[in-house]
């Protein structure tokens, strides 16, 4: 948040797990998912 310069009150991070679906679920690897929404607003 420091680093964006954004309050941490607008920073959301969720987790889930596959429960044994698919490869990542079978624990033969990890898969990551990353989404990034920034939106520069200038004061009036």
């Amino acid at each position: 948040a420091d680093d964006l310069k954004a309050d941490p009150s607008q920073i959301n991070i969720k987790a889930t797990t596959t429960e044994g679906m698919g490869f990542a679920g079978r624990k033969e690897g990890i898969e990551t998912h990353a989404v990034v929404l920034l939106i520069s607003r200038k004061s009036i």
